[in-house]
This record gives C-alpha cells, structure tokens and sequence, in this order.
C-alpha cells in the first residue's frame, strides 16, 4: 500500500515537473524574446542595409547630432552595445506613452533598418512597410 502511494507521488511529481518545462518556454518565450528579436550582440555588419528588431536596455539617450531633432540612444545587453537613431519626422508621430518607452534604463524593441557609420552599428528606427505578400 505505501509503495503505491510513493509510486502515485512520484507520478504525480513528474506530471508536474513536465506542465512546468511546458508551460513556462510558452508563457515567457524561449530565451525570452520573440523568435525574430535579436539582442544588440547578435547584430552584426553582415546585416547592414537589412531590416532587423534588436531588444536592450537603453543606456543613455540623446538628442540626434547636429540640431536634427528626434533621439539618439544607445541600446546594450551585457557587454554588446547598438545606436539607435529616431529621425525627429517619426519621432514626432509617435505618442506620450510610446515615447517615453525610450527612457535610460527601460527595455525596448527597436525595428529598422541597420546602417554602419565608421564602426558604429546603427538602427534607423522607422515605420518598417509590412513584408510583400
């Protein structure tokens, strides 16, 4: 009797363990990105002029160079850091609350295209056009 309610507790333990492996790579994502997310270290010069998603915490923000208007910030997961440029044209359709996502320290998603200038990765934040059906 007792080595069948040892065998029960441990069948049901592994029912458990199991709903857990399952449940938690769908709640949370593998690796906690969506699939097409990139970190800013898996971005590299073989994808410039090409449109990627990177995912970082911004480290510090500025105004674009020159008086142009829109943000500079930079984007950075450990050790691995990415510019990203909103040009002031978007930067001024996007909302109070989308704007202030691109504060230091806070975590963000940026989508554009990805230009190199000197050896600075840059993503031009932008409006991506939906891909060709």
């Amino acid at each position: 009797m007792a080595k069948n309610r040892q065998k029960q507790l441990h069948n049901k333990l592994l029912n458990i363990g199991l709903v857990i492996l399952l449940v938690i790579p769908v709640l949370y994502g593998c690796g906690g990105l969506e699939p097409d997310v990139l970190s800013p270290g898996e971005i590299d010069s073989s994808m410039v002029d090409q449109v990627v998603k990177v995912r970082g915490k911004v480290l510090w923000v500025t105004e674009n160079p020159g008086g142009l208007g829109g943000l500079y910030l930079q984007l950075g997961s450990g050790e691995d850091e990415l510019g990203v440029r909103i040009q002031d044209d978007i930067w001024k359709t996007l909302d109070d609350k989308e704007k202030t996502q691109f504060k230091e320290g806070k975590t963000v998603t940026a989508e554009g295209m990805l230009f190199q200038t000197g050896s600075q990765l840059v993503v031009i934040f932008g409006k991506v056009p939906p891909a060709n059906p």
